[in-house]
């Protein structure tokens, strides 16, 4: 039977003429109604004539990319690199910013389905995410989809992402090497979420190579993995407690974190050595240059639109997971563990 969108009004309860509304992008429609009116188009496998059309012809060349954060440098290489990789393939890029919200998240891949977009690229927010239908809608949909530097472990879709437990394991082990105990890992809220489990994953796979098992408390979360937090989260730390190290799970809370280091009057490396995560710019170019792990930014951006065309171009999905190996990149920030260093005790 074909779903028509009669079939989607009467189940979700309201008249044709808004439902149409809601397919239009059209004002005049609450939020519970929209959501009601997906949500009941995602269940029968509506498809609205004018995307269907677009899809047929194949005259849709634009993607949608749904980034965390532009202020991080990281993000926005990765966007800029996307953007160059898309036109190489004929695609206008569509960019929008979530900030780490996935109710926003939600909201913008809502406006690209109404954009009639060929696919979807989302950085994942790295906040607690509870529900997930809006990647049922564009499956539904057939509009293609790909999570590019991360994922969401509960939400079916392809991804392209650096080798986070790895990276995190080499950075750790040769913090270990050094000497170091106390290691302080600054991490995100969401357990779930790859950026924390992974990288924690590989945390503790050093630690138990040497036999030793990492002191949880060490594990310190924060609210948000931007330069405050870091900041914060290290000034709170460094109240009360007097890591070896701290390891940060990317490089910007790691600039905060060195900056409540210095005004905790700690040396670094002679005191504290500190690690960040991706590789920045400014990561190498500071006073004090930044030991971190380097991600393939360009990689990760030419894999994640190649997956995506060709997903548009009619490849059927195949659940591809694409991991690029990391690399250590050993800089003046760490150092050997400070002489009379007392036996690990947590904070």
């Amino acid at each position: 039977m074909t779903v028509k969108l009669s079939h989607v009004a009467e189940k979700a309860g309201v008249s044709i003429a808004t439902a149409s509304l809601v397919f239009n992008d059209r004002p005049g429609v609450n939020k519970d109604t929209r959501e009601r009116v997906l949500s009941a188009a995602a269940e029968l496998g509506y498809l609205p004539n004018n995307v269907a059309r677009s899809l047929a012809l194949k005259s849709s060349r634009t993607i949608g990319l749904v980034i965390t954060d532009i202020e991080n440098p990281f993000f926005g290489s990765l966007t800029r690199y996307i953007d160059e990789y898309s036109h190489r393939k004929g695609y206008t890029l569509i960019i929008s910013v979530s900030n780490d919200e996935p109710a926003e998240e939600n909201r913008i891949i809502e406006g690209f389905i109404g954009d009639r977009v060929a696919g979807v690229l989302v950085v994942p927010t790295q906040v607690t995410r509870s529900e997930f239908k809006i990647y049922e809608i564009l499956r539904k949909r057939r509009i293609p989809c790909v999570f590019s530097t991360s994922y969401y472990p509960r939400a079916k879709g392809e991804y392209v992402m650096t080798d986070l437990e790895a990276g995190s394991y080499r950075l750790t082990k040769y913090l270990l090497e050094l000497g170091h105990r106390d290691i302080s890992y600054l991490v995100s809220l969401d357990p779930e979420a790859p950026i924390r489990s992974l990288r924690l994953a590989g945390y503790r796979k050093a630690f138990e190579e040497k036999g030793l098992e990492p002191n949880p408390d060490w594990t310190v979360q924060c609210h948000k993995p931007d330069f405050h937090s870091g900041y914060s989260e290290a000034k709170a730390l460094l109240a009360t407690a007097k890591p070896d190290s701290i390891i940060a799970i990317n490089d910007i809370m790691a600039l905060g974190a060195r900056k409540a280091i210095r005004e905790s009057g700690l040396a670094i490396p002679r005191d504290i050595s500190i690690a960040g995560y991706d590789d920045l710019i400014y990561s190498s170019i500071s006073d004090i240059p930044l030991t971190t792990v380097h991600q393939n930014v360009e990689e990760i951006a030419r894999l994640s639109v190649d997956m995506l065309v060709s997903r548009i171009e009619g490849e059927e999905p195949r659940d591809e997971h694409r991991l690029i190996g990391p690399e250590l990149m050993v800089r003046e920030s760490t150092g050997p563990v400070r002489s009379g260093a007392l036996p690990s005790t947590g904070p």
